[in-house]
């Protein structure tokens, strides 16, 4: 059964990797570094199968992960053409990214240490996730000048 502190860290690692998703799709086109395009769909990927993984999850407890509305995607496409209307540059860009990948790991780590009743497996799906953000910004800050 699933306990209302297992569906919140599930529903916000659902969150954090579809918001991953979505904003490399936003940017991607506008990106003219290969090497930073090549990453950052492989970031895709990845952020795909974790989706994917929560989504089963919650599946087998018949439940569905909570979608952002459509207010709160429109708002972060809005945000994300706003921030790349004059610079495109490959170090905005990835400062970009950066930024949206720390803000994911705050949040999911927020929503994990507020449902310390959750099972540890979904904590442990939440760890993984944010360590991953935490390879993406690493990554990701190769890009940034000196």
């Amino acid at each position: 059964m699933l306990t209302g502190e297992d569906f919140a860290v599930l529903n916000e690692a659902y969150r954090g990797s579809r918001a991953g998703q979505e904003s490399i799709n936003t940017v991607l086109g506008k990106i003219y570094d290969e090497d930073l395009a090549l990453d950052l769909n492989r970031q895709a990927v990845r952020f795909m199968a974790f989706e994917d993984k929560i989504v089963e999850k919650l599946r087998e407890e018949s439940q569905r992960p909570q979608e952002n509305g459509p207010m709160e995607k429109a708002r972060m496409w809005t945000s994300l053409q706003a921030n790349t209307i004059l610079n495109t540059s490959t170090e905005h860009m990835a400062d970009m990214m950066i930024q949206g990948n720390a803000k994911a790991i705050t949040e999911l780590m927020r929503t994990v240490k507020k449902n310390k009743g959750a099972k540890k497996e979904y904590c442990e799906l939440a760890e993984e996730l944010m360590d991953f953000e935490e390879k993406n910004i690493a990554k990701l800050k190769s890009y940034l000048k000196d």
